[in-house]
């Protein structure tokens, strides 16, 4: 019973499990037009009824994660596989309470769409043979913020109290300026925060660069390979 379950669940050259992910597919879209249409005061008549419909997309998930669950040959390692959890995804938000607008993060489910096509596991083959070096630049990335948060904080605290009230405040300036937006929403006028913030922006530009440089060298190296 649970090997048929789980074949008609997710054999992709089934057509019955094909049918089963555009329905749920279907769902999310009509859950998310619905979130969509109670923000119009033109509908505010008709909320109650939308409202209602929360329920209907609820059920249909909590059925399938628990038939998904149960069929798994695995259940431990599917609950809290990548699938396992973005499957979850569409359920917590409304168990625990947490506000509508978080409950749109369902609309992530629609990854799944891809779980089967070949070029995303060249992606998960990618990311996986440098998974060790993108660890090590995320901890220099953070690393970094916090000293622009410290630096750029020493030097416009004093000038702009109100915008580097303290260092975790300068963070948000520490994140638009690493990632090369530059909102312009505050940054530095005193000639040390001038200066610390160029040698800041140079620092970024490498450190930014070298993961983008990275992924391009694994995906090269496994198209290669398929050759």
């Amino acid at each position: 019973m649970r090997a048929k379950l789980h074949f008609y669940l997710t054999d992709k050259n089934n057509k019955f499990a094909r049918m089963i992910d555009g329905f749920i597919y279907l769902i999310i879209l009509i859950t998310v037009f619905d979130h969509g249409l109670q923000t119009m005061e033109s509908m505010e008549k008709y909320h109650v009824i939308l409202d209602d419909w929360e329920l209907v997309p609820i059920v249909l998930f909590s059925i399938e994660y628990i038939l998904r669950v149960y069929a798994a040959p695995n259940r431990l390692k599917y609950i809290f596989s990548f699938w396992g959890i973005l499957d979850s995804v569409a359920l917590i938000p409304y168990y625990f309470g947490l506000p509508a607008d978080l409950r749109e993060i369902r609309v992530l489910r629609f990854i799944s769409i891809f779980k089967y096509d070949p070029a995303i596991v060249n992606i998960g083959k990618a990311f996986n043979d440098i998974k060790k070096e993108l660890i090590i630049f995320s901890i220099l990335t953070v690393f970094l913020l916090y000293v622009a948060a410290v630096g750029i904080y020493h030097f416009e605290n004093p000038a702009q109290p109100e915008n580097f009230a303290d260092i975790f405040h300068s963070m948000w300036w520490a994140v638009a300026t690493l990632t090369t937006v530059g909102y312009g929403d505050i940054y530095p006028i005193t000639v040390g925060g001038k200066i610390f913030s160029s040698i800041i922006v140079f620092i970024s530009l490498g450190v930014v660069a070298v993961p983008a440089g990275l992924i391009a060298s694994a995906f090269s190296g496994i198209f290669k390979n398929k050759e």
